[in-house]
């Protein structure tokens, strides 16, 4: 066995690679997440060492992803309350909150991918905190900053910074620079702005006399958790009390709450990695033991039993797959270093910790490597067994099997499987979503059981593009020998190529549905948003109407919509204020907006009314879904307010812009985070020029870099926009699983070429090229990427029609170009795996080949 699997090193090393790769995905993923929630744990215990009691205010609506939620303002008379209590040494009030986006000499907001972009009051060198230069915060025109602050906008002290908040943007002095007592100028990259405590309550918190949190230190003798229970004891359920430590592990919690979907993300992708490699495997180990037939045929004959055949083969297999285990883990270890820096340097600060290895995850990352390569191995293996000595000793390969039996066993669940697609889209409720992936799972294992016959039928047809000579011809016949072996060897191609071909279909559907629901769903000529924010208005695009981290979406002054009803040519101007609530049953993009002036620049059927305060107009989804009607009482909970009860006072159908509970204006202050306006619309006059008033409602909001204008064009483009991240992301990750599709057809060719030596020995011999030899190679290559391409695609698109209908999206579209695009890009494939195959079969010695056996 070691000298067999030494012959046949190479053969197995790009076996291995498909395992390692995969073994690869699981390593990084493993490795980065722990270091970086290692670094996060770090960061924040640090941050909290010197609290022993935090109170906040309880948050009765959270930002919908697991991140960082808006918590109501504690009143300040709680911290005269919290004085009283017994084993209290000093009570502080804190104001802290993310949302102060300064403004950077370009103009721009300073973006930051992950960490909070803080507002705090500044109470001096307290806790970690340290000045490096200047002083603190005096007058309300002046602010400190920390060093991360400092290094990314390359300010110092003395100069002005503009600050966008709750409030619209203003400008302060830089009077101080400070940082930690660790060295750091930022906690985990996060960026922070320091004002006087007046200014932080009125800009961070929408309110004066009022604080984000209240800190407790305890007197000497009594414990964190003493306090804690003392303090709850005193304020009761309506507040949030934790320890210093409790707090670390929470806020570390937020702030690892995307490791979650990086994890889960990397770890999907591998396990598709491992799928493929599989057939890969599986591929390999069954030519390598039809070609070793005779061998392990002398074998039985010299005494061998079936298990020691058996365990030669999947000996084989779990040294394999243990060396591409241990390489995958390197590999592994290595993307982790790559993607630690990336992380590093896209927040601009280090993490206080080196590389963690989670020695146990590792282990069974390498386990599963060597269990995917046995049991990809164990098939060839049992059939090695079970070849009859006398039988398999004249020839030197397995003989073909009838394709009949398989047939059958893969028109069962392919007939059954397109029978419960269809039902899929003529049904309703959660039992479509079942019915959509139960066809889908059995329709692809029906298509992979079909695939040899597909093979017999489809490859003449391809063949008559390629096989337009003696060598293209030659080439397709080889690739239709052996129908099985061309099965396995594309099924890492269809499988990938399929998932490509659902995604692209699903996508450029999305994007036409969004596109036209912008335009169908807006009467207004302008609209003033941020990036996006259209998009999380109506609930489209990823979820509620605040960032996934819970962040105060781009708002603009409301003076704003009264000067541009003064623009020449704008004949009407409507604001629309955007937020989260929650119901009984979950969370819902809220909004607060005149209706009555709404009903002109959106599509609202039956011109709703204008709520009036302490009343709520409802979408008509939410009034069937939960057997509401108007007139009715619903309970609701903003972020600001909590839990209250309104009467729904009128209904309207929803659409792509506005979904949800709609209050009245004047109640944003009290129920909502911003008191801004987040949408603008705007109509214009017949015969007004678009140009103009575009430039002049442009100037109006010129002074905030989030917000633009748009036009319908614009608006729709940039909805479509937020699918084609999202696909390209997926695309990116798929590439791996292409890489092993590729290799496969590596595999299988240089494989194919020792198996035929005397064949392409005798080719030689009466006559053919080189030339020719190596175009018969490439031939056979792209007739099997053309083939397993073609199949993957049409599975693939006719999955992703399956789910746009399921999803009811308003339009299907079938990206025919980027599918040509995609077949082109298999083209390419099955050259470039023809590369070393057929220049190694060009290579042959005829004379030895002639005498190969």
């Amino acid at each position: 066995m070691l000298k067999g699997l030494l012959a046949r090193k190479l053969r197995l090393t790009l076996a291995g690679f498909a395992v390692a790769l995969g073994v690869m995905a699981v390593s990084a993923a493993m490795i980065t997440t722990t270091t970086i929630g290692s670094g996060f744990d770090s960061i924040f215990a640090s941050t909290s060492e010197n609290t022993d009691v935090s109170v906040t205010a309880r948050s009765d609506v959270d930002s919908g992803m697991g991140g960082r939620a808006f918590t109501p303002p504690v009143p300040a008379s709680v911290v005269g309350e919290l004085t009283e209590v017994p084993g209290a040494k000093s009570v502080t009030g804190e104001v802290s909150a993310d949302g102060a986006r300064p403004v950077g000499r370009d103009g721009k907001v300073i973006s930051v991918q992950g960490p909070p972009r803080s507002g705090v009051a500044w109470h001096g060198e307290t806790g970690p905190v340290r000045l490096w230069s200047g002083r603190g915060p005096a007058a309300p025109d002046e602010v400190a900053i920390n060093g991360g602050l400092a290094d990314r906008g390359r300010f110092t002290v003395g100069e002005q910074l503009d600050v966008l908040t709750l409030a619209p943007r203003q400008s302060f002095t830089i009077v101080g620079i400070y940082g930690y007592r660790n060295g750091r100028g930022s906690m985990g990259g996060d960026t922070q702005v320091a004002f006087t405590e007046p200014v932080a309550q009125r800009l961070m918190l929408g309110a004066s006399g009022v604080y984000s949190s209240v800190t407790v230190t305890a007197e000497a003798g009594v414990s964190r958790e003493e306090l804690r229970d003392r303090v709850t004891d005193t304020l009761g359920s309506g507040y949030t009390v934790r320890t210093g430590d409790e707090l670390a592990a929470s806020t570390a919690a937020d702030g690892k709450a995307f490791l979650d979907i990086v994890r889960m993300v990397l770890l999907g992708f591998s396990w598709l990695s491992l799928l493929v490699g599989i057939f890969l495997i599986l591929n390999t180990f069954s030519i390598l033991v039809a070609q070793r037939t005779g061998e392990l045929a002398l074998m039985a004959a010299l005494g061998a039993r079936r298990r020691q055949i058996v365990g030669v083969v999947l000996i084989e297999a779990a040294i394999v797959g243990a060396a591409a285990s241990v390489a995958g883990i390197g590999l592994g270890a290595g993307v982790s270093v790559l993607l630690k820096m990336v992380m590093e340097a896209n927040s601009g600060a280090s993490l206080p910790v080196g590389l963690i290895v989670p020695v146990p995850d590792l282990v069974l990352a390498f386990a599963l490597g060597i269990v995917v390569t046995l049991v990809a191995a164990l098939v060839p293996a049992l059939r090695a067994s079970r070849v009859a000595p006398v039988r398999a000793m004249r020839a030197s390969a397995a003989e073909q099997r009838s394709l009949t039996r398989i047939t059958w066993l893969g028109a069962v669940p392919a007939v059954l499987g397109v029978a419960a697609v269809v039902a899929s889209m003529a049904e309703d409720g959660s039992s479509r979503w079942v019915a959509l992936a139960g066809g889908v799972v059995l329709g692809l294992f029906g298509l992979a059981l079909l695939t040899p016959v597909l093979s017999r039928t489809l490859l003449p047809v391809l063949g008559r593009v390629v096989g337009w000579s003696m060598p293209g011809r030659l080439g397709n016949r080889n690739a239709a020998s052996n129908p099985r072996r061309t099965a396995i060897t594309v099924s890492t191609l269809v499988i990938t190529l399929g998932l490509v071909g659902g995604v692209s279909v699903l996508a450029e559907s999305m994007r036409a549905d969004l596109s036209s629901a912008a335009t169908r769903d807006l009467g207004a000529d302008l609209v003033i948003s941020g990036d996006g924010v259209t998009g999380r208005a109506g609930g489209q695009g990823g979820g509620p109407p605040t960032a996934a981290d819970g962040r105060i979406m781009p708002t603009f002054d409301a003076s704003v919509i009264e000067q541009a009803r003064a623009v020449p040519g704008v004949s009407r101007a409507v604001a629309q204020y955007v937020d989260t609530a929650r119901f009984d049953w979950g969370a819902s993009p809220a909004a607060a907006a005149d209706l009555s002036q709404l009903s002109g620049v959106l599509a609202l059927p039956g011109s709703p009314r204008t709520p009036a305060p302490g009343s709520v107009v409802l979408d008509t989804a939410t009034l069937a879904d939960h057997d509401l009607a108007v007139g009715d009482t619903v309970r609701l909970a903003t972020r600001r307010a909590g839990w209250r009860e309104f009467r729904i006072s009128d209904r309207y159908e929803a659409n792509y812009l506005l979904r949800g509970p709609v209050f009245n204006p004047s109640e944003v202050a009290t129920l909502f985070v911003s008191p801004a306006p987040a949408i603008g619309y705007m109509r214009l006059a017949p015969g007004a020029d678009a140009a103009a008033v575009t430039r002049a409602v442009a100037g109006l909001v010129a002074a905030n870099p989030e917000v633009s204008v748009q036009d319908q064009t614009q608006l729709a483009d940039d909805a479509a926009g937020q699918v084609s991240v999202a696909e390209t992301m997926l695309y990116v990750l798929l590439g791996l699983s292409v890489v092993i599709g590729i290799l496969g057809i590596v595999n299988t060719m240089a494989l194919s070429i020792v198996e035929r030596t005397r064949e392409l020995g005798l080719l030689r011999a009466i006559g053919m090229r080189r030339s020719h030899v190596v175009a018969m190679v490439v031939a056979e290559s792209v007739m099997m990427s053309v083939f397993g391409a073609v199949l993957g695609l049409a599975a693939g698109g006719a999955a992703g029609v399956a789910v746009v209908k399921v999803l009811g999206l308003s339009a299907l579209e079938i990206p025919w170009t980027s599918l040509a695009v995609f077949l082109g890009l298999a083209v390419v494939a099955g050259l470039v795996a023809a590369l070393a195959p057929s220049t190694r079969a060009a290579r042959v010695n005829v004379l030895s080949a002639i005498a190969y056996e």
